[in-house]
């Protein structure tokens, strides 16, 4: 219970004087309850003499203690829950920054998908939440439980030791739930970890899903996996509710036990029947109290897992970290420079001793086989990833020395797998850059060949996208896609495929938005399209992570290498 509590404390810590606040009508509670039992002693003995005056006073006393504790219980449980909200409200703040902040290479390893990255912003944090709540039952129900017991031991000390010798047997069947519950609490929240990334996989690839006729196979891994789930939420229902019916049974076999020896002392006249009806309403708080704190520690043993879980992923560095003391962009620069650039993925050689320098201004096309490291040169121009030995450098500066938003402030992507918002087109456009004059949308749009098929539209600039720009064909997203490049105004610019997906005709309109783009621009081209690359200034070619050979289109056909044997597949 205490590393538990020292686990969650960090979030409840910013809250501490809500939590002392929540703690005081907490005790007042108990402490109101806990008088009852005097009092209906009192009454009885009030009856038993005849005394008219006490008979009344008492029953409304009572009435009133109740009433004061019922309006301290409300402000108590209120406030804990609306505390627990809060802090689940920032736990998911706190996982959402921690995602943004993650470089490409965590998402990457990630083996559970973003399917369990949601699910722990949304399940594990539920439990969290949950766990929170029963804070009020844990600073409540012990102090209930003391003040019960103290006065159980003030009408016979007797008393208490038929409920202390139940109580290691009560701790010892806790202890055994508590470490089961926390086993079948991880399979619980991976099963469903499965069931998010299922029902991601399957709405987000709705079209391959019904092209390939994969619903069948979709909706059984989804009920194997459900079924999964339920089976091990099972286990952990079982856990739960078994404490209760085990410490009831032990309470029981103790009450009767008490009983027995309560009757005796009645016939000797050692004990009233005030007394037995004091004790008998202690008895009934104590056990309540002791129900909540089972359920409560057994709550709070879920919640460890999901800590942990979220623990995992907020104690993640990221290995693209931010230079304490950044240097300013040097807006001068003259050239990108890669010197001896290597760079490996889980041990494999991706970029092998590259050196390359590109002059501003200049466009450079990359060509080569899938694998050969385009993609990775450009990711690491971007900071995606640090190169694993080597440097880039931008006028002479390391980007490891420059804050990686300045950075890619100064850069724009545009890539063969367009994400949309599902927001305006216009917001999709200004993506990034609100401190812009919005009038530059338009005018961005119109270079990029979309202003038409916008003002087309029933709202124009103004028209929401539907899901990832569902509404828009792949050639004008594309185009939208150009113009938020347009207006991002960048000097440096990336075409990744820009190209790859599109029609004859919609790459046309395409190409003469990346013309306008590339005006005044350094850039670093990807493709395989003959139209796009041979424009280029220059053109690299990598193989095995190498630049093998690099020129003009010209230069590079009459070398007859690589580039044009890549040229001849093209052509025939």
């Amino acid at each position: 219970m205490k590393i538990i509590v020292e686990q969650l404390w960090p979030e409840l810590k910013p809250y501490k004087l809500r939590i002392t606040v929540i703690l005081l009508l907490g005790a007042v509670v108990s402490g109101l309850k806990a008088v009852s039992p005097e009092l209906l002693r009192q009454l009885e003995a009030a009856w038993r003499a005849g005394d008219h005056t006490r008979a009344i006073q008492i029953p409304i006393a009572i009435a009133i203690l109740w009433s004061l504790s019922g309006i301290a219980r409300y402000y108590h449980l209120f406030w804990m829950k609306f505390t627990s909200d809060q802090i689940a409200v920032k736990l998911r703040r706190d996982l959402m920054n921690k995602y943004l902040s993650l470089n490409l290479g965590f998402f990457h390893k990630f083996m559970r998908g973003s399917g369990g990255l949601i699910s722990r912003m949304i399940s594990d944090i539920q439990i969290i939440q949950g766990a929170v709540h029963k804070v009020a039952d844990i600073v409540r129900e012990p102090f209930m439980a003391v003040l019960t017991f103290a006065y159980v031991l003030y009408l016979d000390w007797k008393l208490t030791l038929f409920i202390l010798a139940a109580l290691p047997i009560i701790t010892a069947v806790m202890r055994r739930l508590a470490r089961s519950l926390r086993k079948y609490g991880h399979k619980n929240q991976e099963a469903m970890e499965d069931l998010t990334k299922t029902l991601k996989e399957s709405l987000d690839g709705t079209r391959i899903v019904q092209s390939y006729n994969l619903e069948g196979q979709l909706r059984d891994r989804f009920n194997r996996q459900a079924d999964h789930y339920l089976e091990t939420q099972k286990k952990i229902i079982n856990r739960e509710e078994l404490a209760g019916p085990i410490s009831e049974s032990l309470a029981s076999i103790t009450l009767a036990m008490i009983l027995v020896y309560i009757g005796q002392q009645i016939f000797s006249g050692r004990l009233l029947v005030g007394d037995f009806i004091a004790f008998s309403f202690a008895i009934g708080l104590l056990q309540d109290s002791v129900k909540k704190l089972q359920a409560s520690y057994l709550k709070l043993q879920q919640a460890a897992v999901a800590l942990e879980r979220m623990r995992d992923i907020m104690n993640t560095s990221s290995t693209v970290p931010d230079p304490a003391s950044p240097i300013p962009f040097n807006e001068d620069w003259q050239s990108i420079d890669f010197k001896n650039v290597t760079f490996a993925f889980e041990d494999e050689t991706v970029l092998n001793n590259v050196n390359l320098s590109v002059k501003r201004g200049e466009v450079v096309a990359i060509v080569g086989s899938s694998g050969g490291g385009k993609s990775t040169l450009v990711n690491l121009l971007e900071r995606f990833f640090d190169p694993t030995s080597g440097r880039i450098e931008i006028g002479g500066v390391d980007l490891k020395n420059l804050s990686i938003e300045d950075l890619r402030d100064h850069i724009a992507l545009v890539s063969q797998d367009v994400f949309l918002f599902g927001d305006t087109v216009r917001a999709n456009i200004r993506l990034g850059n609100l401190d812009k004059d919005e009038r530059d949308v338009e005018g961005a749009a119109k270079l990029a060949n979309a202003h038409d098929f916008i003002t087309r539209t029933r709202e124009g600039y103004d028209t929401r996208m539907g899901d990832q720009g569902a509404m828009f064909s792949g050639g004008e997203k594309q185009r939208i896609s150009i113009a938020r490049a347009i207006f991002k105004d960048a000097p440096i610019l990336i075409l990744d495929e820009a190209t790859s997906a599109l029609d004859s005709e919609s790459e046309v309109s395409v190409q003469k938005g990346l013309d306008q783009l590339m005006k005044g621009r350094t850039a670093f081209v990807i493709a395989h399209r003959l139209s796009t690359i041979a424009k280029a200034d220059r053109i690299l070619v990598l193989k095995g992570g190498q630049i093998v050979e690099q020129g003009s289109h010209e230069d590079l056909l009459n070398n007859k290498g690589e580039y044009f044997r890549f040229h001849q597949l093209q052509t025939h």
